[in-house]
């Protein structure tokens, strides 16, 4: 049902059989007749007349992730949440693989769970799920579920909370008290999230009574009439931010609940390095750090990055366009933080307002505007963020494009200036 992609090279050779009726182009107004039943990219919005259509007909609508675990010989993990996915997902398919389990990750993160279904008997499938697709869930039914935090996210597609919320905590409809619920116990909404499984708690700030929290400089794992033991240190994490912390506790969890074992964590742990464009590192120039953040698309996800650096510190690159975030909040962590922001994109103006007049703002139109602006403010000691709170749709194709184009632009410096890009 995606609509506008016509050199797919997968749809090219769809269209070359027989069996398939490929049409490209304009979204149809009408469905064709004599179908089984729709399955929904999850790009594409639910309130389709199209769609609206199949239901009406008593069709099924679901998507892609749903028409995969039908297929799927093996239990799923499933990895949801406003911001965080991502990492988490990869970490914990990595630590079941570091502990032998024949561990699969896909799903949002890039591969999508229908590719993976093909193949041996028995294997784990770690899958990161958006809103978008658990939408389209029914009996999707995973053997562990997390769900890293809630904040606003995709309300110009959901249109209010309420209903992104629900799509989340979709996640856990199937569940019975033979799985398990990893959810973050310093997010109050997801605390309360319902569910029948065994629910196994993740916080920085608290003990809990069955999961895993810091104590002191130990991450700790507690299981109801056992004593706590130790699952790593938190200085074994090679990745930047407290955020991730917490993915790297989720992940345990999911783990855990996978069939690792309790030990083994902190060698992982300390040898992976972060997703592109996520925290990532792309400079050191005369003293000045780099970060591409770009995958910071709502504000939820910039607030976290900001976490952890000391006042003042940083040169916040912010925009795009808007996603129907509420950036006032952006203002305390914003004027804690940065002792600059330089603003791109459709949703300057809008930041602008939400910002003043508690931190300095230079508005710069685009990115190599902006990059030039705090190369020529930013001093030693002192980082550059890309961090836009925004999605790339008003400049790029996707946040990759994005993060791509200021990585180039931090590496022109270098050279300019005889330092190391990333």
């Amino acid at each position: 049902m995606d609509q506008g992609v016509v050199d797919h090279p997968d749809l090219s050779r769809l269209g070359a059989r027989d069996d398939v009726d490929l049409r490209l182009g304009v979204q149809p107004g009408r469905l064709p007749g004599e179908i089984d039943g729709v399955v929904v990219s999850p790009g594409v919005p639910w309130n389709l007349p199209a769609l609206a259509e199949a239901r009406a007909q008593g069709l099924p609508v679901i998507a892609e992730v749903e028409l995969a675990f039908a297929f799927l010989d093996g239990p799923v993990a499933g990895v949801t949440g406003s911001n965080g996915k991502s990492t988490t997902t990869a970490l914990a398919g990595q630590l079941l693989q570091d502990a032998g389990v024949d561990a699969v990750v896909c799903g949002n993160i890039g591969i999508p769970l229908s590719a993976c279904v093909d193949g041996p008997p028995g294997r784990v499938f770690v899958v990161e799920l958006s809103s978008f697709q658990l939408e389209g869930i029914d009996a999707f039914h995973p053997r562990a579920a997390a769900l890293l935090n809630l904040s606003p996210d995709h309300l110009d597609r959901h249109h209010d909370l309420s209903r992104y919320f629900a799509a989340k905590t979709a996640l856990f409809r199937n569940q019975t008290i033979q799985d398990v619920a990893v959810l973050n116990a310093d997010d109050p909404q997801v605390a309360a999230v319902a569910t029948a499984a065994r629910r196994r708690y993740f916080s920085r700030r608290r003990p809990v009574e069955d999961g895993c929290y810091v104590d002191h400089e130990s991450v700790v794992e507690v299981v109801p009439g056992s004593a706590p033991r130790v699952l790593f240190h938190v200085d074994d994490l090679a990745l930047r931010g407290v955020h991730n912390l917490e993915n790297a506790m989720a992940a345990t969890l999911l783990a855990r609940a996978m069939g690792a074992g309790d030990n083994g964590f902190s060698r992982a742990l300390s040898a992976v390095r972060g997703l592109p464009h996520r925290m990532e590192e792309v400079g050191q120039i005369g003293g000045v750090t780099w970060i591409d953040d770009s995958k910071g698309t709502n504000v939820g996800a910039t607030t976290r990055s900001l976490e952890g650096f000391p006042p003042a510190s940083v040169h916040l690159i912010l925009g795009g366009r808007a996603k129907d975030d509420d950036f006032s909040t952006l203002s305390e962590p914003v004027c804690r933080v940065a002792r600059r922001v330089y603003l791109v994109g459709e949703a300057a103006e809008k930041i602008r307002r939400a910002l003043e007049p508690g931190v300095e703002i230079e508005g710069c139109g685009d990115l190599p505007r902006a990059v030039a602006a705090a190369a020529a403010a930013v001093r030693s000691g002192e980082t550059v963020l890309l961090s836009p709170a925004c999605a790339s749709f008003d400049q790029y194709s996707n946040f990759e494009r994005r993060g791509e184009h200021f990585r180039s632009l931090v590496e022109d410096l270098a050279r300019s200036a005889g330092g190391s890009g990333g």
